[in-house]
This record gives structure tokens, sequence and C-alpha cells, in this order.
């Protein structure tokens, strides 16, 4: 059996895998990765400024395509600075590959540079880890890997191979890829049951979330939703499940809460979770943030330890959501009542849902003619929807305006499945932000914009110069109201505004930051230029030159957010 370098076995695992992108920095302990790297074709290395970017950059693109990122960091600081956003992967079911570099297992336990265990340290926030002390089991190891990021409930595991072990060579013969994992079926009592509650129902409601998207299951919620015209509302990860001008469509919850889900949720006599897990961004745990008591709540998820977590379930299905919502769709066509959706009941929440609807944007529609100074953000937000057409990529940030705005239905209109790259509730600032250029590697042909706070943005600056080095045509929209206006809102609501370390003295000129970075870059002052600079910002990217804009804007907030936020 021929004999290659052990990193040469890395980089032809990744091919055979199908991994068209490596996100990363190189270090002493992995060059020999980076060595087998040179000269092929098949995956392109997106060198970041910092590690946290590599880790953020494969998880969007997980977000983006259903398939494992991959992230390669030498040892110590080079892994441990991934911590944070693979953390965020982790609470978000993302899958990533980490490959790792280590010292040498010669200097184990002696005070080796950079020497620190780094299996303990992400033990918490992977599915799986392992130090590979063999060459021979490098292969194996990373077979393994795949497999269980793909599996279940996804999510990041790592690699870490010691200097000296990627250093050997090894005997490498043909790899089979592991491929995509089994999907599995719920129980048929189960599906019955989960049938006749719906069949039954007066005031239905879906609750869509990110394991939705995870499985490709829009067209089965859509036509779930249609066939029994039930409202549908989604998490912030299950944004895009059903088109955002469609009938059904209803908003979020929680944090994204308005007037039509502040009426659907409690009044649902039967509430269907799609792989939707109402944490504390969707609930804050009050009351009536979650289904009545007297709701019927059948929940679908892949993940058994996820049944019943945040609000007991009458009906738990375990299963592929995809699988599940198809039987559930077969079951009630042997049922012969297809047709619900044409029923007197269906109609009038039809129609309801529609009232409710034209009354939140007759609202909006007056945020967005005001001419304000600084800008009103819902005025900033609608330009932007206006400006990118509907298969626009979205990154939307951390923040009550990037988030508490711009993730919420309809003030931010959002139109496809895995067109969003958003946080999960670990809600780590500059995580979307420093994820975003990778929008344009997965699609590029799709325009693609984020909507950031200042505060975030300044934590992940340093992406800037990784997307300019790339020519992606991306655009960041900073919405700068000189804050860090989430913790400044609590201060605002339960410290008697006595503001303490949350406003910047300093006003960064974040358009001359761009434009040092090889970017477009403008500050946006004046409601009659948000058009014309958008339009700047979409032909720079047309050339392949990133933009950021720099919108100053008022501290206005959403009802909803305040609401949520309350103490």
């Amino acid at each position: 059996m021929p004999k290659i370098s052990a990193g040469r076995a890395v980089v032809e695992v990744l091919k055979a895998e199908g991994v068209r992108f490596i996100f990363g920095m190189p270090g002493g302990h992995t060059i020999g990765i980076y060595d087998a790297l040179y000269g092929q074709q098949e995956i392109t290395h997106v060198l970041v400024r910092h590690e946290q970017h590599a880790a953020s950059m494969a998880a969007g693109y997980a977000q983006l395509t259903g398939e494992p990122g991959v992230c390669c960091v030498t040892a110590g600081p080079g892994a441990t600075n991934l911590v944070t956003s693979i953390a965020e992967a982790f609470v978000g079911a993302l899958p990533i590959v980490i490959i790792a570099g280590r010292g040498a297992t010669r200097n184990a336990h002696r005070g080796a540079s950079q020497e620190i265990d780094q299996v303990r340290i992400f033990a918490p926030i992977t599915k799986w880890g392992i130090r590979v002390d063999r060459p021979d089991l490098i292969v194996e190891s990373l077979r393994q890997a795949f497999n269980i990021a793909r599996s279940g409930k996804p999510g990041p595991v790592l690699v870490d191979i010691p200097q000296d072990v990627l250093a050997s060579d090894i005997e490498f013969s043909d790899y089979r890829p592991v491929g995509k994992p089994t999907r599995s079926r719920g129980g048929g009592d189960q599906i019955r049951a989960a049938v006749a509650a719906l069949l039954s129902a007066k005031r239905p409601l879906i609750v869509s979330g990110g394991g939705a998207i995870a499985s490709d299951a829009a067209d089965e919620v859509t036509r779930l939703a249609e066939a029994l015209a039930i409202p549908v509302t989604t998490t912030l990860a299950g944004r895009g499940i059903l088109p955002d001008d469609h009938v059904l469509a209803a908003g979020g919850l929680g944090h994204h809460r308005q007037e039509i889900t502040k009426f659907l949720l409690p009044s649902a006599d039967v509430v269907l979770g799609i792989g939707a897990r109402f944490e504390q961004q969707e609930t804050n745990w009050k009351p009536d943030y979650l289904p009545s008591p007297k709701a019927t709540y059948i929940q679908i998820d892949v993940d058994p330890a996820e049944i019943g977590r945040s609000v007991v379930a009458n009906i738990g299905i375990v299963g592929d959501a995809k699988l599940v919502l198809q039987d559930i769709l077969s079951e009630i066509e042997r049922s012969g009542v297809a047709g619900r959706a044409n029923d007197a009941d269906a109609r009038a929440r039809i129609e309801d849902l529609g009232r409710r609807r034209a009354a939140l944007e007759s609202e909006i529609a007056g945020m967005v003619a005001s001419d304000s100074r600084p800008l009103h953000p819902i005025r900033v937000l609608r330009k932007i929807r206006d400006a990118f057409p509907r298969d626009a990529t979205v990154a939307i940030d951390v923040g009550v305006l990037a988030q508490g705005m711009g993730g919420a239905f309809p003030y931010f209109k959002i139109y496809q499945p895995r067109s969003t790259i958003v946080p999960s509730s670990f809600y780590g600032m500059g995580f979307s932000a420093s994820a975003f250029p990778v929008a344009r590697l997965v699609y590029p042909d799709r325009p693609a914009v984020c909507l950031v706070g200042d505060g975030s943005f300044q934590m992940v600056m340093n992406i800037l110069p990784v997307a300019a080095e790339l020519k992606l045509g991306v655009t960041w929209c900073i919405l700068n109201d000189g804050a860090l206006g989430s913790i400044r809102d609590i201060q605002t609501q339960a410290f008697e505004e006595r503001y303490i370390a949350t406003e910047f003295a300093l006003d960064l000129d974040f358009a001359k930051l761009a434009q040092a970075s090889g970017c477009y870059g403008e500050r946006v002052t004046e409601p009659s230029e948000i058009e014309k600079a958008l339009k700047r910002a979409i032909d720079a990217n047309e050339a392949g030159q990133p933009a950021v804009l720099d919108f100053v804007v008022a501290k206005e907030r959403l009802k909803g957010s305040v609401e949520f936020f309350k103490r």
C-alpha cells in the first residue's frame, strides 16, 4: 500500500468528503496540512485574520449549506481563539469539523510551547473530540468526525493532531466518504395522534425553528400550513421556512413578538413545534410568551433530549422534521380532509391574519416615512430590504437594532430557507458579522447584506480585509446608535437611566476604516441619502469590492423588544 504524508492524507479525506473550503490560519503545528493544500484545486483555503472568524465562517457555511464547515488552526492560542464561535455552533446545532494542531507527543506534559489540553477545553462545546496519538489513526478519526458532526442533532467535533504525528508518512488507499446520515421517521402512533389533534383544532398554530431549516423541510411546512390554513410563526433560526409575504406568515416569538403573534400564541388550542426549542430569546420564561397550558403542544425534534425540555409536550415525536411532516401529510390525505383550508373556520383565520398584518404594515409605514435625524432605524431597514433582491443572503447580528428589528417580521422580510446567517441563543456579539463573507462563497451570484450594530461590529472589524482580499461583494450595514444598545436599554428600564459603560465616547469613523481595509465605505446621516448610498455599495459589490455603510440611527425601539426586556 502506498505511503503519503499525514498532511496529504488529511487533505485527501477532506476532498473525498466534499469539502470546498477550509477556514483558518496556519501555524508551525499544522504546516504539513498547508503544504498538502499547495497546488491542488478542489479546496479553497480562506485566510482569516483571527481564528474566531474561521469558526464563524465555518458555522455560516454550515448554516447556509447544511454541510460541515471545516476550520484548521494551530495549537494553543490558535485553538482557543475558536472557542466563542464554536460554542455558538454547538448551541445552534451546526456541523463543524475542527482540525487543530498540538505539540509533539515526545514533548507532552513537559511544558511544550503552546501546550494545553485542547480536547478538555472543547469538551463542553463539541459533540466529540479526539487526540490522535498514532499516525495510522488519522484517517479513521476524520471519518468518525464527519459522521458524528452530521448525524442526529448536528454539531462541532474536534480532531486534535500532534505535530510529530502530522509529520509522519502513513499508508493510504481509496477513502470511502461517510456521506449523509440516515434520517429517522417518527412513531406511527404519535403521527396519528398529532394528525387527530391538528384536524380537531379550532385555532392551530405552527412554530417552525432551525430544526425545520436543517431538515430542508420548507416544502412540507408550506404544504401542511396551506392544507389546514395554519398560521406559521418562526424562531430567528427558522426564518425563511415560509416566504414572509405568504398569507400564512405570522412572524416571530419572544424578542420578535408583535401584535400578531402576541394574539396567536396564547390563543392557539393546538401548537405544532417543528425543530423549535422555545429558548429564552423566544420566551424570556414569561407565561404569556408560551403556549397556553390548555393547548395541545405537539413537538417534533430529531433530538430526544429536546422533547419537553422547555415546554411540556402532549405529543412528542422524535424524528427528522422533513420525514415526520411527510408522514403527517400522508395521514391527513388518508383521512380525506386535505381540503380543510377552504372551510369557514380556515377562511376566517386567514382573513383575520390578513387584517392584523395590514394594521402592522400601516404602523410600519409611518416609521418608514420618518425624516428624523438621526435616522429612524426602520426606515433604514426597509430601504435596505428594497435595495436587495428576494434571494439575497442576509446576516443578522445580535442586538436590539440588528436582531431586534432586522431579525423581526415584518420589519425586515426574509423569503427563502437557507438564506440567513443568524446567531443561536448563545447570542455572541459579532458572530454573524464575522461569518458573513462566506455568503458569497456559498452563493457567488447572490447579493449579500449584513445587519449589525456598532458595538458588535467593533468586535470583529478585522474581518474586512478577508472579504477585500477575496473580492467578495458583500455589504455590512451598521446600525450605529453609539451604544451597547441592549444593555443600555436595561439601564433605562431597570436602573433609572444610570448609564455606565454602555455609550461610546469615541465616534469611530467606520467609513475610513473600511476604506483602509480595501472596502467601499460611507457614512449616512441624511434620510435622502439612504437609497443613494445603498446603490453605491451595491455597485461596488458588483465590481468585487466589499462595502461598509455606517447608518447613524436614533435609539428607537420596537414595542416587542421593550416588553420582552422589561424587568
